[in-house]
């Protein structure tokens, strides 16, 4: 399966039947539709030679899913982050680290005390201390270029589950095409806590070069699969293929 006109063709030849999950559990859905459509990786070919990234979705998910990931600036800020807020995984370890999600629509809580949150300026979006301090972030021209790198195009595959985790079956029964990412759009998401940036901050183990110093294991900007659809600005329904006026 190698263009987009040819994956769009095998959609409609799936839709609307029971397929088995290639796979237990939640990545099941993705694997499943890659094995029907005939590939390999999550991206393909698309119009004027653009790289289509394919999304699949369970219409009844609450699960998240990452737009992209990247470092806050200045990079001392992971640091001082982990020196303020960071706490240790379990009671056996010695190394601090800082798992939390925030959000621009309430301060998050860390052990209990309130803690973080994500403020938004005319040109920037920051992790804000509740005493004030700034911690670093990102501005949106680079939030920006990121987005649009990832998520130029997207091919986005909806199903009807049936089953459990364990022996599930997907009716992939409707596709859009997602287009025109509207950092509007997704300024507004990040407000009213819909989008939300996810803090995954460790330390380097023993053994490594870098043995203790802090570690980014891939700081994120997460949406609920439900709310993707909202990042962009055009979004055509392609099966079942909407009836014109």
């Amino acid at each position: 399966m190698k263009g987009f006109n040819e994956l769009v063709d095998r959609l409609n030849e799936i839709s609307n039947q029971w397929v088995p999950s290639q796979r237990k559990h939640d990545t099941g859905i993705g694997k499943t539709l890659e094995e029907l459509l005939g590939i390999k990786e999550n991206n393909f070919p698309g119009p004027n030679g653009e790289k289509v990234e394919l999304k699949s979705m369970r219409k009844d998910s609450n699960s998240m899913i990452s737009l992209f990931t990247k470092t806050p600036s200045p990079s001392s800020s992971v640091q001082e982050l982990l020196r303020d807020y960071g706490y240790p995984p379990d009671a056996n370890s010695s190394k601090n680290v800082l798992h939390v999600d925030l959000y621009g629509s309430r301060i998050t809580e860390i052990k209990g005390r309130p803690a973080l949150r994500i403020t938004l300026t005319e040109n920037k979006i920051l992790i804000e201390g509740v005493n004030g301090k700034v911690y670093g972030g990102w501005d949106y021209e680079t939030l920006r270029n990121s987005f649009e790198a990832k998520m130029h195009r997207v091919l986005l595959v909806k199903a009807d589950v049936r089953g459990t985790r364990d022996n599930e079956e997907f009716n992939y029964n409707e596709a859009w095409v997602l287009m025109g990412f509207s950092f509007e759009r997704f300024i507004k998401l990040i407000q009213n806590g819909i989008v939300k940036v996810e803090l995954r901050i460790g330390m380097y183990p023993e053994g490594h070069k870098q043995a203790g110093k802090p570690h980014d294991h891939g700081t994120g900007f997460r949406v609920l699969e439900r709310n993707l659809q909202d990042c962009f600005a055009y979004r055509d329904r392609i099966i079942p293929k909407m009836e014109k006026a």
